[in-house]
């Protein structure tokens, strides 16, 4: 009964970012959108996220998506509520973004606090020179959070907050102190195992933890020997994706065991009662790590690992 719940409750996505790159366009920027939406309906994907190079015209982008029958599972929104005077900006650029998701038939919205981020500075550590919230800021934060979460519930959305490397909700206790703060039925979570592990916080206690709060799930894992070099070196993110620290689950070359072992992630998700995306995300280069071969590699591990396994919960 289980197997045949999440057949029909979850769908199952990929991010552009296995093609190109939002942060840093010049990565794959030479792939046009249309093979990157070809090969997320050939590898047996539901949809994704908009990508940089996507059709701006929504007629377009509509048009574009129903050819290949594929969805768009969110859209990312960087929120600046803590940098003064951008409080009513950011919850105004919230609303255009539920009002462009529900116009292609979307109901989720992931959002991150940019304010004084690093991820897309590639002259500072992405770990170490993030930003540190003080307690006014996260006071606006969680403020500017449940009002977002309270507008897009409004709007029949469900609004997740998605803890990042190189911001200032990073850590477990950042984690905890957002979610913490917020109201619950407004307010989740999107679990991003890659970004949970590199961050040094354990996916898997974090799903056990905020299994009632996940709303959008992204899946990636963590090469361990580059993110040993990503720490040591204190690497910007724009170096730990060059250098490949991000890769998709199912990777044959990833010891489970040194990073991060997922069917014990889906395990909880299932005991959850989990209703939503799952959605690959491996930030790569895709001139080092074929995006086809990889999308394919992942749809096999999602299909073997969490729609036709059997659990025992």
């Amino acid at each position: 009964m289980a197997q045949e719940k999440s057949k029909t409750r979850n769908r199952i996505g990929i991010q552009p970012t296995c093609w190109t790159n939002d942060d840093f366009p010049e990565i794959g920027n030479e792939t046009p959108y249309q093979t990157i939406l070809d090969e997320t309906q050939s590898c047996g994907y539901e949809g994704g996220s908009t990508g940089h190079n996507y059709p701006s015209h929504l007629p377009s982008l509509i048009a574009a998506l129903k050819r290949r029958s594929l969805s768009i599972t969110s859209t990312w929104v960087g929120t600046h509520f803590t940098v003064e005077g951008q409080y009513d900006a950011t919850l105004n650029m919230i609303c255009s973004q539920i009002a462009f998701l529900k116009s292609v038939g979307a109901h989720d919205i992931v959002v991150a606090e940019l304010a004084s981020a690093v991820n897309q500075v590639r002259t500072k550590a992405v770990l170490t020179d993030r930003p540190i919230f003080n307690e006014a800021e996260f006071y606006l934060l969680k403020t500017g959070m449940n009002e977002a979460g309270r507008i897009a519930a409004t709007e029949g959305m469900r609004l997740s907050y998605h803890p990042h490397v190189g911001t200032g909700v990073q850590s477990r206790e950042e984690i905890d102190r957002l979610m913490g703060g917020t109201d619950p039925t407004t307010v989740w979570m999107c679990l991003d195992t890659g970004h949970a592990f590199f961050a040094g916080v354990d996916p898997l206690k974090l799903t056990q933890d905020y299994g009632h709060r996940i709303g959008h799930v992204h899946l990636k894992n963590v090469r361990p020997d580059v993110m040993a070099r990503a720490v040591a070196g204190k690497f910007s993110f724009f170096q730990a994706i060059c250098e490949g620290i991000f890769t998709v689950p199912g990777d044959p070359e990833v010891d489970p065991e040194e990073s991060i072992n997922f069917p014990p992630i889906f395990d909880v998700l299932k005991s959850f009662d989990y209703a939503g995306w799952l959605v690959v995300e491996a930030e790569q280069n895709p001139a080092k790590a074929n995006p086809k071969d990889y999308a394919t590699m992942a749809r096999c591990f999602i299909r073997s690992e969490f729609e036709l396994r059997d659990y025992i919960l």
